[in-house]
């Protein structure tokens, strides 16, 4: 049965709750990574696949996250340059029309720049599931099936992204927890969603 997005958000804190400690060793790694810059996309990208093993109700420790990181490396670093050309050019379009004078156009511009970033990184959280659920890895066919999935799904992407968002603004409230478990909660979120809609079809 598909389920909701509020479904699958409230499965995905549950996810995160289960096994809090090995959660949050595995997103403070990811935290330490993302300055480094050159271990963050397969460090997200073996994040990605713990929450996927536990989605799968697969046995998975710490460990299987550390082994997935060189297991991923080049993978992930195959996403993460598409990812830095794709951010790059946004961002810089969005420098551009910042610094024009605020007429119509720019304004207008700016908002569809925006949106874009958006949208890609909605279609991330779905990406890195589908790739992974792939018997040969392909970064392009997993952003593919991460499109169709968001423009068949279109409410729900949109009610997903609304209420991920909102879990992580009021985790940042709370403590900071969306500081310390954030990069899990959306990995679990990302993986219940594809594999729901694998299932329903």
């Amino acid at each position: 049965m598909k389920q909701t997005a509020l479904k699958i958000l409230l499965l995905s804190l549950r996810d995160t709750w289960l096994d809090l400690w090995t959660v949050l060793v595995c997103n403070i790694v990811w935290l330490i990574s993302v300055p480094l810059i050159i271990p963050c996309p397969p460090v997200t990208l073996a994040l990605f696949y713990y929450a996927n093993q536990t989605v799968h109700e697969e046995t998975v420790n710490i460990s299987d996250f550390f082994k997935a990181v060189p297991r991923f490396w080049w993978t992930g670093w195959r996403w993460g340059i598409l990812n830095l050309i794709v951010l790059a050019v946004l961002a810089g379009d969005i420098f551009l029309t910042s610094h024009q004078s605020q007429t119509p156009a720019a304004i207008f511009f700016s908002g569809i720049y925006f949106t874009a970033v958006a949208f890609w990184l909605l279609l991330q959280i779905f990406t890195l599931p589908f790739l992974l659920e792939q018997e040969e890895p392909s970064v392009l066919q997993a952003l593919r099936n991460g499109a169709v999935m968001i423009g068949k799904n279109p409410f729900f992407s949109l009610s997903f992204l609304f209420l991920l968002l909102l879990t992580l603004a009021l985790g940042v409230i709370a403590f900071m927890l969306s500081v310390s478990l954030g990069c899990a909660l959306v990995a679990f979120a990302g993986n219940r969603a594809v594999l729901n809609q694998l299932e329903t079809h």
